[in-house]
């Protein structure tokens, strides 16, 4: 038992020793296999220690690289329009060759160095696949983007490395990848180059369309009150309705009703129009522009009858409305609504008839035929309004605006339903509000009209409004604008060292500008400070774009027109000129002497006072307004053949009376002439503009030059006079001292006394003897054959004033 036990204790320990000698073999293979481990770990950091630095290598190279490409990216840019896809890759691969060519010339010199040696292998298997892919290149889509680092191997390949070709495996997928990233890069810049091939190749888009010119005009008094406005928007409001939304021009709806060339805009659709709509009222002859618009369609017409074709409205009237006698052509044709039974109906029931009278007319000459396009519902309360001008807001913009006011709704809703919108809110009066838009809160009323006063006036600050401002601005004295073409930019040069010499100011246009917008901005605020325009009448004025807007612009802000003319160019000149020029002074320099013209339009723009010592004569004062014609006239009196000038207000009527008297009694003259009318007797009196009524004949001012441009609608002076007094069946001489020493009193009473014309003496002035003392011989020679009447006071003037018409009476008619 105890042998037994010894033999199995013996064996344990023996199975004991083996297994420990086992394990320590066991532990000596793992020291040996772990140092095998560990040269391989150093041989893995070894390779990737140079990795990293052939990495760094390469991210340097790759940084120069995309500068070069950045460089280079404009030049494939401005290729590309005229290269295609193709090219555009060879010429990318082939610099890229040429640069790894550089490349290996530079390591021609480093050949000694391993690592520059193996990169240099690698940069020549490069170079060849870069030409076998040449040959066929694809474009599959990139999965990493440009100068990405080759990626750390693996963790299940590091044990491989150990072995030679495991390393050498590795090391030519590294290089292949390499490779790849390179073929790659190359790749990506094609299909840029492709895309954006692709993106020059689309189709450019069609030109816009010319816009056509339209052929309808509507002209209106941009005066007009509330109800007037109202009508005019009605009624065009239904003729586009009828298909005609692109035909018909109307300033509101081209909105630029607020821009400095609205004039400019307005004139030129007048010269361009088939048709012309005009809404006739008080208001439209009272306007200028409306006045010039009228003017304008009237001398096209004259010019050519087919040219264009009026059409005329008659809004309203009054027995206060003379209707000058050269619009006289626009009744022709007319539609009528003053008559009684039209007059009670209401504003839109106006506008249908007058639109169903318009249509039968404007549908022959309507060239487009476009029904109007739909407007989209406007959203609520958007808050546009305070980027708009009043005068452009619209229905929504109005109902905004009140309603931040804090106005009812049940005003509000009035407002809306009478559609006004921006351009009715400024012709909208206290009394519109009351009688139209059943506001009956004075609070109400007085609130908007405020807020409307003071919006305007924020307004009128704004930099794009600065015509509105050059319109108040004070001009100064003895200030003159030169107009003319750029073309005449020598005369303008000369006449301007004249006017200086003079004493004058002279001012001109300095730039030209792109634009008739900025033209206009650059120099109207220098016209603005002048108080007289001088436009130079050339050969080139006639077509000068320059002129035409620095016309209608001067005349816009109230300006005094002078012409002096150098060239007679009146056959050819716009008709808007001609409306506008027609009736204002000029000088001729033309056929006079240009120092006796430069003497006229001196003493126009700069009377004087006194001559060398003594009081103006009569006869210095006769040249001076000889001198100075209304273009019309002098361009139809030097002209041999051309149109006619019709004169201001269409009136040069036979005068029954001639008036003679010395401008000191002009208020009394004025009164006796007014009464004579009254009964039935033209008269032809020397009245001065300046106490002138509309609509007379007496248009001779020999006695005070003026400023106006009515002064100058005289023929000369003489002849006038001589021509007026042949005509006429009696003369009146009106007796003071001061005409008793004036040439008038001389000239007339001599010329009556030739002429056999019967005289009536009239006594303005007490004279205790007749024939008054102190009148020279031939004068009082005359007076001693007739008696006077007496009208030195008021008393006698009411009691003998019958008796002056009795004598009258007796002189048309003898024999009674």
């Amino acid at each position: 038992m105890t042998k037994m036990t010894d033999t199995v204790q013996s064996g344990s320990v023996a199975i004991t020793t083996k297994d420990a000698v086992q394990g320590h073999t066991d532990e000596v293979e793992k020291v040996e296999k772990h140092g095998e481990e560990n040269k391989q770990l150093d041989a893995i950091k070894e390779n990737e220690k140079r990795q990293n630095e052939q990495n760094i290598e390469l991210k340097k190279v790759d940084q120069k690289k995309q500068v070069d490409e950045n460089t280079n990216m404009n030049k494939v840019e401005s290729k590309m329009k005229d290269a295609s896809v193709g090219e555009i890759i060879a010429e990318n691969m082939k610099e890229k060759v040429n640069k790894v060519n550089k490349e290996n010339v530079d390591d021609n010199h480093n050949d000694v160095d391993p690592k520059v040696k193996k990169n240099k292998q690698n940069r020549q298997k490069t170079r060849d696949s870069i030409k076998l892919e040449h040959n066929n290149i694809e474009m599959p889509p990139l999965k990493q983007e440009h100068g990405n680092i080759s990626p750390r191997p693996p963790q299940q390949d590091q044990d491989n490395l150990a072995k030679p070709d495991t390393a050498q495996k590795y090391n030519n997928k590294n290089s292949r990848q390499k490779e790849s990233s390179f073929i790659k890069e190359v790749k990506m810049e094609a299909r840029k180059a492709e895309a954006t091939m692709l993106s020059v190749a689309k189709p450019l888009p069609p030109p816009p369309k010319k816009k056509m010119k339209k052929s309808i005009f509507i002209s209106y008094s941009p005066d007009a009150g509330f109800l007037e406005r109202k009508f005019v928007v009605e009624t065009t409001k239904q003729l586009k309705e009828n298909n005609l939304s692109e035909d018909i021009w109307f300033d509101k709806d081209e909105k630029n009703t607020d821009s400095p060339i609205w004039f400019s805009l307005r004139m030129e659709a007048v010269e361009r129009c088939r048709a012309a709509v005009l809404i006739i009222s008080e208001s439209y002859l009272n306007c200028p522009v409306s006045v010039y618009e009228a003017k304008t369609v009237l001398e096209r017409q004259k010019a050519d009858p087919n040219s264009i074709t009026i059409l005329t409205v008659l809004y309203s009237s009054s027995e206060d409305m003379e209707i000058p006698k050269a619009f006289t052509p626009l009744y022709s044709n007319i539609i009528d609504l003053t008559s009684q039974a039209i007059a009670k109906l209401s504003l839109a029931e106006k506008s249908s008839i007058a639109v169903g009278n318009l249509m039968e007319t404007l549908d022959r000459i309507a060239t487009m035929n476009v029904p109007p396009q739909p407007k989209t519902p406007e959203e609520e309360f958007t808050g546009d309004y305070k980027k708009k001008k009043i005068c452009q807001w619209s229905n929504n913009d109005l109902q905004e605006w009140l309603f931040k006011l804090g106005i009812k709704e049940f005003y509000r809703q009035s407002l809306a339903e009478y559609m006004v919108d921006g351009f009715l809110l400024m012709s909208m009066t206290d009394q519109d509000m009351i009688n139209h838009l059943q506001v009956d809160s004075r609070v109400v009323r007085k609130k908007v009209m405020q807020h409307i006063l003071a919006t305007l006036d924020k307004e009128h600050k704004l930099n794009d409004n600065w015509h509105l401002r050059s319109r108040t601005q004070r001009s100064r004295p003895n200030c003159v604008y030169l107009v003319y073409d750029p073309a005449d930019v020598r005369l303008a040069q000369n006449l301007k060292q004249d006017l200086l010499k003079k004493g004058l100011q002279v001012i001109h246009h300095q730039k030209l500008g792109q634009s008739k917008d900025e033209f206009l901005s650059l120099n109207g605020p220098h016209m603005a400070a002048a108080t007289y325009v001088l436009v130079l009448l050339t050969d080139a004025t006639t077509g000068s774009p320059f002129v035409f807007h620095e016309v209608l612009f001067a005349d816009w802000l109230g300006k005094k027109l002078v012409t002096a003319m150098f060239k007679n160019t009146w056959p050819t000149l716009r008709p808007v000129l001609k409306a506008i020029l027609g009736e204002c002074p000029s000088v001729d320099f033309e056929t006079k002497m240009y120092t006796e013209s430069m003497d006229v339009l001196e003493h126009h723009i700069k009377p004087l006072r006194s001559v060398a010592g003594v009081v103006l004569e009569q006869s210095y004062l006769n040249k001076m307004a000889e001198g100075l014609k209304p273009l019309g006239v002098l361009a139809n009196a030097n002209a041999s053949s051309g149109s006619t000038y019709e004169w201001p207000n269409g009136e040069e009527e036979d005068a029954k009376v001639f008036i003679s008297y010395q401008w000191d009694m002009q208020s009394r003259v004025e009164d006796i002439r007014h009464n004579l009318e009254t009964n039935g007797y033209s008269c032809w009196a020397d009245i001065s503009p300046a106490t002138l009524t509309r609509g007379h004949s007496s248009m001779s001012t020999r006695s005070v030059v003026s400023a106006n441009a009515t002064e100058a609608a005289i023929e000369t002076l003489q002849s006038q006079i001589q021509r007026t007094m042949k005509t006429a069946i009696v003369v009146i001489c009106c007796i003071t001292p001061k005409y008793m020493q004036s040439d008038n009193c001389i000239k007339d009473l001599t010329l009556a006394e030739t002429l056999k014309k019967p005289i009536i003496p009239l006594m303005l002035r007490f004279c205790p003897a007749w024939p008054p003392e102190g009148a020279p011989a031939q004068v009082r020679k005359i007076l001693a054959r007739h008696s006077s009447i007496d009208l030195s006071n008021d008393k006698l003037y009411k009691q003998n004033l019958s008796q002056v018409v009795e004598r009258i009476k007796k002189a048309t008619n003898p024999q009674k």
